[in-house]
């Protein structure tokens, strides 16, 4: 029988073992002492295990290993049965998930990835450079027309849209991807340096669907997607109903899972190991460096669970928040070059203007791509915005 084995952290208890055992239960079947013994042999298949228990300083980790048959090939279906009213159960926070390759082999995964968005916008080595529009509410066709040329002319791989954008009725969706299409494509025409649009996709799962699929007919080149909102599973579906541009994930709600390390997810799993599963090829979460900073370690943890090259093809983390010309030899350091620069004010904020902004991050990038040893030669100085 194979099992997903999740690994808990709570505070210790000399009796954490026979907590464990309770939950195993409860998690699977409900109550085992409580059973008829007749029907005991027919669900003993769906009883969950305890694994190992230890005490690691003041906090206990234990573990429970579900039979496979408890979960459907859904997010969902593995959140609900591991962490479902768990969650609830004061201060508990769930680890690390080790999943049979059944369970991850039935899940999308990306379609791109770190290998494929390379190989879709031509940049082998460096660092890829994203740009985010900033004031898009209410911003008619020809404003988004004027601020996107800016961003490309700037040199940027990816202009995405700001996640809180809903109010497009003066620049629809359609209007947009062939305006930023016509760009891209002038620019392409006259340098050879390809890119990418990445408008927001919002509203229901069954609209997002459904005007997923609109959109990728009439041109879209990919989407963000705050699926924390929706649930993960909407990269799922996107991705089974045959959605094969990237997918970049924003981290919207998801901090209220990840903010303490005594309660809710750990970083890694649920902005890491999950998003690969369910079909992100982008994760954008919270750098060690801005006002919303993760701390260093988690934050390198989501980007080592990104990155890891089995079973799925290896995502691109986009630490994010924060992110300016003064702070990139750092994050080139922390990081290194599989990642997305994600910037928002660093580029509309320059005195410069916006073009200039998106020039000094790109040519930082040009810079680490020259490099062989991961290391930033001298640079010329820039101003923070």
């Amino acid at each position: 029988m194979e099992f997903i084995t999740a690994t808990y952290r709570v505070p210790w208890d000399d009796h954490l073992a026979e907590k464990a055992q309770a939950i195993a239960v409860s998690m699977t079947v409900g109550s085992w002492t409580d059973l008829p013994d007749a029907r005991k042999p027919h669900l003993r298949r769906y009883l969950g295990e305890v694994g190992r228990v230890v005490q690691d300083g003041p906090s206990g980790l234990f573990e429970i290993r579900y039979p496979l048959d408890n979960v459907r090939p859904s997010i969902s279906s593995l959140l609900t049965v591991v962490f479902g009213k768990l969650s609830l159960d004061g201060a508990i926070r769930l680890e690390r998930l080790d999943l049979p390759e059944a369970f991850a082999e039935a899940l999308p995964g990306p379609a791109f990835g770190i290998p494929g968005l390379r190989a879709l916008l031509g940049v082998e080595r460096r660092p890829l450079v994203m740009s985010i529009f900033k004031s898009e509410n209410g911003r008619n066709l020809r404003e988004f027309e004027s601020a996107f040329e800016e961003q490309i002319q700037g040199g940027v791989d990816l202009v995405k849209d700001d996640e809180i954008f809903m109010a497009d009725h003066n620049a629809p969706l359609v209007d947009r991807i062939r305006a930023a299409r016509d760009a891209l494509s002038r620019r392409e025409a006259r340098t050879g340096q390809r890119g990418l649009y990445i408008p927001v996709l919002s509203g229901s799962p069954k609209e997002i669907l459904d005007k997923a699929l609109s959109w990728v007919e009439a041109g879209a080149q990919g989407f963000l997607v705050a699926a924390y909102t929706l649930g993960l599973d909407v990269l799922v579906d996107l991705r089974r109903a045959g959605i094969s541009v990237p997918l970049i994930l924003h981290p919207a709600f998801a901090g209220g899972q990840i903010g303490s390390p005594e309660r809710g997810i750990h970083p890694a799993l649920f902005l890491g190991q999950l998003p690969r599963l369910a079909g992100a090829d982008v994760v954008l979460y919270p750098s060690p460096y801005g006002s919303v900073a993760m701390p260093k370690p988690e934050s390198l943890a989501v980007a080592d669970a990104l990155r890891r090259r089995e079973p799925r093809p290896p995502l691109l983390p986009g630490p994010s928040a924060g992110i300016h010309a003064g702070v990139l030899p750092q994050l080139f350091q922390d990081f290194g070059r599989d990642i997305v620069i994600n910037a928002g004010g660093a580029v509309h904020g320059h005195p410069g203007g916006t073009r200039v902004g998106a020039q000094i991050l790109v040519e930082a990038a040009a810079r680490f791509e020259e490099t062989r040893d991961g290391s930033l030669p001298p640079q010329r100085e820039a101003t923070k915005p």
